[in-house]
């Protein structure tokens, strides 16, 4: 280890240089504190110093304040060299910044020990030093990873979400050149469905996690993007019930598909002849079940349609959902249609 001894008085400076050396030490030498001060500041500067209080230009106590107001990186280990043993003297010193003190004369053994001691604390300085290195290196990097993953999630985002607008504005125009109206319907719920995934996969996206989102927001954009493809969609007030808690999305994701095929009938069916209409959408949570309620003031569902055995691929799609949810499904007819689910979380 490299010590530095500054002390004015020659003999004293000689007898622990020897003994240093004895121990395998490599010791810088000087007698006044302003040659201390610039040894202990230099980027090459030893990382112990013994420190005698009374030097000329500058004593121990002020080397050891200015020092480690200016000092950067390990600190050094300042081993005040005293004849003063009175407790407030000590007191200053600790203050001033050193690590210890030792008293002329000294025992050769306790300053041997008081050394070593030193040793073990400017390597555990080190190690703790490296340790944050490391860390800052290692943080840099996954910041960088970080970004990097960043940057492929927002390419991969836009080229699903362009994906999905260029499939849905080829089968809008596709849509034009058809006259039968199966044909059309079929292709006009397409094209809806479409839009129910580009609105889920623009919301994974924006929340920055794949796990859970709210489910107010997305149900609310769901519905206003869905009936906005119909051109009645004017005559048709939505009204929402929906507490703002998170789903999973695997969950929200069916939830969706349901509330999607529904809103997609209601528009289809329930106002036709009519010059208004409502739809209202409940969704809340009690403990570990969520209720799901849509419903419509409209025409209702007509007699030949058995929800609980639909033959229409939008029912069967709703009841399909229901059952990967664990859910169940309660349709209450009368005026208007009503669906109400409970699925357990």
């Amino acid at each position: 280890m490299r010590i530095l001894v500054a002390d004015d008085d020659v003999a004293s400076r000689t007898i622990l240089t020897m003994l240093l050396e004895k121990n395998g030490h490599q010791v810088i030498t000087c007698d006044n504190g302003k040659d201390a001060l610039d040894l202990l500041t230099r980027e090459d500067r030893p990382e112990l110093a013994i420190l005698d209080w009374l030097m000329p230009q500058c004593d121990g106590v002020e080397v050891c304040s200015r020092l480690r107001a200016a000092e950067e990186g390990l600190p050094v280990y300042v081993i005040m060299l005293t004849i003063k043993g009175e407790k407030n003297d000590i007191v200053r010193g600790f203050d001033s910044g050193a690590n210890d003190y030792i008293s002329k004369p000294y025992d050769p053994g306790e300053l041997h020990a008081r050394i070593l001691a030193g040793e073990r604390i400017v390597e555990l300085q080190r190690q703790l030093k490296n340790r944050a290195d490391e860390a800052l290196a290692n943080e840099a990097r996954i910041k960088g990873l970080l970004e990097e993953k960043e940057i492929l999630l927002f390419e991969i985002h836009n080229r699903i979400k362009n994906n999905l607008q260029t499939i849905s504005n080829m089968l809008t125009l596709q849509l034009e050149t058809i006259e039968d109206p199966r044909s059309r319907l079929a292709l006009h719920n397409t094209i809806a469905r479409i839009t129910n995934m580009g609105i889920l996969h623009d919301r994974l996206y924006r929340y920055g996690s794949s796990e859970t989102m709210s489910v107010r927001s997305y149900v609310e954009q769901l519905v206003s993007n869905v009936a906005g493809l119909y051109p009645d969609y004017k005559k048709v007030s939505f009204d929402y019930d929906i507490a703002d808690f998170p789903v999973d999305t695997a969950r929200i994701s069916k939830i969706g598909m349901i509330i999607n095929e529904l809103a997609m009938n209601s528009m289809q069916y329930a106002f036709r002849g009519r010059d208004t209409g409502s739809v209202s959408i409940g969704i809340r949570k009690q403990g570990s079940v969520i209720h799901l309620t849509f419903e419509d003031d409209g025409n209702g569902l007509p007699e030949n349609v058995n929800p609980e055995a639909p033959d229409t691929f939008g029912l069967r799609l709703v009841h399909g959902m229901c059952r990967q949810l664990n859910g169940t499904l309660f349709v209450d007819r009368g005026e208007g249609s009503k669906f109400r689910f409970k699925f357990s979380v």
